[in-house]
C-alpha cells in the first residue's frame, strides 16, 4: 500500500508496469481530452482510491493529452507540484499507446466523460466503469460503477463514490485527495457559488472536515489565478489549453466540431497578435489544423461584478454553419458583436462570426447538446 499519490505513481512506474506481458490486461482510468483540472483530478483520485481498496488490481491514471501540453495547464502543474508530484511521474497519451503494444488488452474506467473519444477507441477493449456529469450517451450500460449525474464538478461524484475508502485511509492521503477534489469543485463552481448541485454540497461537508486548516477563499483565488495565467502563451497554445472535439451524425451526414474554452475576452486574445488580421488568420489556421467543420472559441471571464461570455465561430461550410448558429441563438441569447474587430472578416466562403452570449449559465457542457440538436434538425431539413 502507498501513503501518498506520489508514492502510488512511483509504484506504477517502477513496479507494476514493468511486469506487463503480452497476456496482461492493462487497467486504466482517463478523463476527457480537454484534460482540465477536474478531469485530471478525477483521473488521479479514482486510480489512487481504487488502489487503496484493491491493491492487487491497480488502475493506471492516464492524462488524456500529449505530455508536451501539460505546461499549458498551469493550475494542474502547480497543484500537483505542491504534492511533490512532478511531470515525470505522470502518464500521458504517448505512454498509453506504448503500453497498449506491450499487453493483451485494455480495460478502461472513464471519468468526466461517458463515451470513448475517437482518438482513443482503438486503444480500449472494454469500458468497465464510468463516473461523469455530462449528457448521458447511453453507452456501456454494463459498466460498474456507472454514475452519470448532473453536478457542478465531476470530482464531487468521484469523491463521494470513494468516500468511505478515503475516510478510512491515513490522514495524509485523505488530505491529498480532498485538497485536489475540492480544488476542482472550487474552479467548476466558482467557490460553490454557481451550478452547485447536491453531490457538490455532500462532498463539501467532508472537504471542510478533512481540510479544516485550509482557507477555502484563498485556495480558490490561488487556483483561479493559476488557471487564468496565460502570459507568454501563443494563441495556438491558448486554443490547446482546454479543447474538445465532438462528432455529430445524422443518417449519412456528419459534422466535426472543435471547441476551445478560454478564460479571457476575444478583445484580449486579438491583442496577443500584431494585428486583427493576424488573429483572424490564426483562428482559420487552428480550424484547418484540427480539420474540423466548426471551430468554436468560447470565452468566459469576470468583468468586475459581472460574469461574461462570448462565442466565436469559424467554419468553411458557411451556409450550414449559419443555420446551426441561428437555431441555438435564442437559447444562448446570442447578440452579434459587430463592434469587435475580430468579427469583421470577409473571407469568401468562410463563416466567421463573434457573438456576445447573454445566457452566461451555458458553458461548453450545455452548448454541445444544443449544437448537436441544431445539426440534427438542420440535417433533417427542419
Amino acid at each position: 500500500m502507498t501513503a501518498t499519490i506520489k508514492s502510488f505513481l512511483q509504484f506504477l512506474k517502477n513496479d507494476h508496469l514493468s511486469k506487463l506481458t503480452p497476456s496482461s490486461v492493462l487497467r486504466v482510468v482517463f478523463g476527457n481530452e480537454a484534460a482540465d483540472f477536474d478531469s485530471v483530478v478525477c483521473t488521479l483520485t479514482y486510480a489512487y482510491c481504487s488502489y487503496q481498496k484493491d491493491p492487487e488490481n491497480p488502475l493506471v491514471p492516464v492524462i488524456n493529452i500529449p505530455r508536451a501540453e501539460l505546461p499549458l495547464r498551469r493550475d494542474v502543474m502547480k497543484s500537483l507540484n505542491r504534492l511533490n508530484v512532478t511531470e515525470d511521474l505522470l502518464f500521458f497519451n504517448e505512454e498509453f499507446r506504448r503500453y497498449k503494444t506491450h499487453c493483451g488488452s485494455v480495460n478502461a474506467v472513464l471519468v468526466d466523460h461517458n463515451e470513448v473519444e475517437m482518438s482513443s477507441k482503438e486503444l480500449v477493449n472494454a469500458v468497465i466503469g464510468i463516473i461523469d456529469h455530462h449528457k448521458d450517451q447511453k453507452l456501456h450500460l454494463e459498466a460498474h460503477p456507472r454514475i452519470v449525474q448532473n453536478t457542478g464538478s465531476c470530482s464531487s461524484l468521484v469523491f463521494n463514490y470513494w468516500r468511505d475508502t478515503i475516510l478510512k485511509s491515513e490522514l495524509a492521503s485523505s488530505k491529498e485527495v480532498a485538497l485536489l477534489s475540492m480544488g476542482a469543485a472550487l474552479l467548476d463552481t466558482s467557490n460553490f457559488r454557481y451550478k452547485v448541485e447536491a453531490p457538490d454540497l455532500e462532498a463539501l461537508k467532508h472537504y471542510e472536515s478533512i481540510l479544516s486548516d485550509v482557507d477555502r477563499e484563498e485556495y480558490y483565488k490561488q487556483l483561479k489565478s493559476d488557471k487564468d495565467d496565460l502570459e507568454g502563451m501563443h494563441i495556438k497554445d491558448i486554443f490547446k489549453k482546454d479543447y474538445k472535439e465532438f462528432t455529430f451524425e445524422q443518417d449519412h451526414q456528419k459534422i466535426k466540431v472543435g471547441i476551445a474554452s478560454v478564460g479571457k475576452p476575444l478583445k484580449w486574445l486579438s491583442k496577443r497578435c500584431n494585428a486583427v488580421d493576424e488573429f483572424n488568420s490564426e483562428c482559420i489556421e487552428a480550424q484547418k489544423e484540427r480539420n474540423v467543420d466548426l471551430f468554436v472559441v468560447m470565452t468566459a471571464w469576470q468583468d468586475g461584478d459581472e460574469f461574461k461570455r462570448e462565442i466565436l465561430v469559424i467554419s468553411p461550410i458557411k451556409d450550414h454553419s449559419e443555420k446551426i448558429m441561428n437555431k441555438i441563438s435564442s437559447e444562448l441569447r446570442l447578440k452579434s458583436a459587430d463592434q469587435m474587430n475580430v468579427a469583421n472578416l470577409d473571407h469568401h466562403s468562410y463563416y466567421f462570426n463573434a457573438f456576445k452570449q447573454l445566457n452566461v449559465l451555458a458553458s461548453r457542457k450545455q452548448v454541445v447538446p444544443l449544437l448537436d440538436d441544431a445539426f440534427h434538425s438542420t440535417a433533417a431539413g427542419k
